[in-house]
C-alpha cells in the first residue's frame, strides 16, 4: 500500500441559503435550504409536515452575487 499523500484544503465553488423555520407541531428550528417557492417542509424530529413562506429569489441572488457564489467568504489566511 501506499503511503497517504498530503491534501490541501479545498475551496468553496458554490454556496446555499440555509433558512431556519420552527416547527408549529414541536417547535424545533428545522434548517431548510432558502425556499423561493411556497412548499412544504418537513421537521428531521417529528416528521410532519407544515407550508413554508417562500424567500425571495432577488434576495437570494443578491447575497451570492456579493459573495462571488462563496468564494467572498473565504478566510484570508487561506487565499
Amino acid at each position: 500500500m501506499s503511503e497517504p499523500s498530503f491534501i490541501p484544503p479545498v475551496k468553496p465553488v458554490g454556496m446555499e441559503l440555509v433558512m431556519f423555520y420552527p416547527c408549529p407541531y414541536c417547535g424545533r428550528n428545522v434548517p431548510l435550504l432558502a425556499p423561493t417557492e411556497a412548499s412544504m417542509g418537513s421537521c428531521d424530529f417529528c416528521r410532519k409536515q407544515f407550508p413554508l413562506v417562500p424567500i425571495d429569489n432577488t434576495t437570494v441572488q443578491y447575497i451570492k452575487l456579493i459573495l462571488h457564489n462563496g468564494q467572498a467568504a473565504i478566510d484570508p489566511e487561506y487565499v
